[in-house]
């Protein structure tokens, strides 16, 4: 495993090699058998806490990435959605202020100057 930040490096190989790399400390190699059983715990920790944050930073990746497709999908920039109000909103005029018949726009109008 190999983890790396701007400053440093490491990489645990278990049962093998760890090598630590630092831009102010230099390298620090070591064999998996020299060290004690400790300090194998402690890196097997780090072993197991990296791959937990790998995980969680995949799941915050693929949980974008399916909200994204199922947005693409959802949204093809076609609104499909159609929506009229007149189911909602109760009709306010009463019958006598409502048309009927004839049109009273079309009456004749005369006028005075």
């Amino acid at each position: 495993m190999i983890i790396k930040t701007e400053d440093f490096e490491l990489e645990i190989y278990t049962g093998t090699d760890v090598y630590f790399a630092s831009k102010k400390l230099g390298q620090n190699f070591k064999k998996w058998d020299d060290l004690e059983e400790n300090e194998k715990l402690k890196l097997e920790i780090i072993q197991k806490k990296v791959k937990r944050l790998i995980l969680e930073s995949k799941e915050i990746l693929s949980a974008k990435e399916t909200a994204d497709i199922i947005n693409r999908d959802r949204r093809s920039g076609i609104e499909r959605r159609q929506f009229s109000y007149n189911g909602y909103i109760p009709e306010r005029r009463s019958e006598k202020e409502k048309r009927s018949g004839r049109d009273r726009r079309r009456k004749l109008r005369i006028l005075k100057y």
